[in-house]
């Protein structure tokens, strides 16, 4: 029998992340892997902040109380004022970047950590540079956006949770891996952290029995932060790409950058 896809030249990935593609193995075999760096800046920061909004003023509270017949502020006291709050951002791309501006138009204050940026980078949006544990100790709102990797594969961690203050709130709109799920539950039932709000999961959709679909303080949203109306520009920059790794020309979302070489420069 004849291996399958032997005739395949190219895969491409709608969307950023390419955990799901070992480019390892298709860069071997010389198959261009392809995705769209610019994509869904605008809807991932949209939906990090609606999080961290609606956490805040427990609005998930009180919606499911006022349809219960209770009418009484009381029921979701205490409420923090946001003005002057830190807001700690793990991973500085162009999401975390959208993100910072919309949130210090609210007031946070931003501290941010990404270590193969320059200070250039963080000084020009404003935001103050963080080391890792100093992100994690200080932040009152901690929003994750890195790529999931062997590095960042359960960068937050049992160790990782124990750092950060027990009023402090979670928010990940990356990818699930990137958080210790287990570690994450235990921190919340010892009262380490006070919440959690997350649009991806270790296992997607999670299982019925995952504890963190039953614990009041965790808003979970089932992977939709990437989503609007206007996902047909994704598929079209996609399709487009294609076309040019299909007809010599290098694509605009290469990622195996070690194949360029075989490619022309074009518009």
């Amino acid at each position: 029998m004849e291996p399958l896809l032997q005739n395949l030249k190219a895969v491409g990935r709608y969307g950023i992340g390419v955990d799901n593609i070992d480019v390892p193995a298709a860069t071997e075999k010389g198959i261009v892997v392809i995705n769209v760096p610019s994509y869904c800046e605008g809807e991932v920061s949209d939906h990090a902040l609606a999080m961290l909004l609606a956490w805040v003023r427990k609005i998930p509270h009180y919606a499911v109380e006022v349809r219960k017949g209770i009418w009484d502020w009381r029921t979701g006291r205490p409420i923090c004022r946001l003005h002057g709050k830190v807001l700690g951002l793990l991973g500085f791309g162009k999401i975390a970047g959208r993100l910072a501006a919309k949130a210090k138009a609210l007031g946070l204050v931003i501290i941010a950590h990404d270590p193969y940026l320059p200070e250039g980078v963080f000084s020009a949006l404003g935001v103050k540079r963080g080391g890792f544990e100093e992100l994690l100790s200080q932040s009152d709102f901690l929003s994750i956006h890195v790529p999931l990797t062997k590095e960042t594969r359960h960068l937050i961690d049992a160790k990782a949770l124990s750092l950060m203050k027990p009023t402090a709130c979670l928010i990940n709109t990356s990818r699930g891996a990137v958080v210790d799920e287990q570690a994450l539950v235990e921190a919340l039932k010892r009262g380490q952290l006070a919440g959690a709000c997350l649009d991806v999961l270790e296992k997607e959709p999670p299982d019925a029995g995952n504890e963190l679909l039953q614990m009041p303080r965790v808003l979970i949203s089932p992977h939709v932060a990437w989503y609007s109306r206007v996902k047909r520009e994704l598929r079209r920059k996609v399709a487009s790409d294609i076309g040019r790794a299909l007809n010599g020309l290098l694509p605009k979302g290469l990622v195996n950058s070690e194949l360029a070489s075989q490619f022309k420069e074009g518009d």
